[in-house]
């Protein structure tokens, strides 16, 4: 099937909007270390400018194919919700959002219905919580500035860090795309390919320990239950 990679040239002149074909997509993620990225369930990346989320599914679809190959049938609830948990997102265009968030929501209820053998429906503790982490990781944002492009209210995103010893255990520690930019100008550490850029939750994404005693807005609970956190 032809792919259409613009919407119109109206889009095209005023944002410069033009999407990245599929094979294109696949050639970018097999590229050495971002292709083990992919494979490590808990290996975070950011998509700065994610269109209608072609890149995102696509690592989604990678990560949750590990989670199968790497884990027993027992833990492939929890962990395809830690890989859920660490793919990000900012786009810029409201529609384009809404497609991005849709695209991975039913990729990852095809994939538990085809692994699973059993459907999701909306009462369910894992479907609640890969909603809510697909909404609270993918975003509305300009990337340039750091700010919603309507409100003007910086950008903010939880990291859902693991707690160490209880494998379902999650710490949601609040931050603004400014401190992690931040970070990542000063360590110079992170990766880029194109549009793509991602870092590894053990070293450059995670919040440093100094900060997260500064905070009164950690919280943990279960990943399986993460939704209950809410805003």
């Amino acid at each position: 099937m032809k792919e259409n990679l613009i919407k119109s040239k109206q889009r095209v002149q005023k944002h410069g909007e033009v999407f990245t074909p599929a094979w294109m997509v696949q050639k970018m993620l097999d590229t050495p270390g971002v292709k083990e990225a992919c494979e490590n369930v808990s290996a975070t990346f950011l998509e700065p400018s994610a269109g209608d989320g072609n890149f995102l599914q696509a690592i989604l679809e990678r990560k949750l194919e590990a989670v199968v190959r790497q884990f027993d049938k027992r833990n492939w609830k929890t962990k395809s919700l830690v890989a859920l948990s660490s793919i990000y997102g900012i786009e810029f265009l409201e529609d384009n959002l809404e497609v991005a968030r849709s695209r991975m929501f039913l990729c990852y209820l095809d994939w538990y219905e085809k692994n699973l053998r059993t459907r999701l429906n909306s009462k369910n503790n894992v479907y609640r919580s890969a909603h809510y982490l697909i909404h609270k990781n993918i975003v509305r944002g300009n990337t340039l500035t750091q700010q919603h492009p309507v409100t003007g209210e910086p950008i903010w995103f939880n990291e859902w860090q693991m707690v160490k010893g209880h494998p379902s255990l999650v710490r949601k520690i609040p931050f603004a795309l400014s401190e992690l930019l931040g970070k990542e100008v000063e360590d110079d550490r992170t990766v880029v390919e194109g549009q793509l850029s991602f870092s590894d939750i053990d070293d450059e994404f995670r919040i440093e320990d100094e900060a997260v005693e500064k905070t009164d807005k950690i919280e943990e609970i279960t990943i399986q239950k993460v939704y209950l956190l809410g805003d």
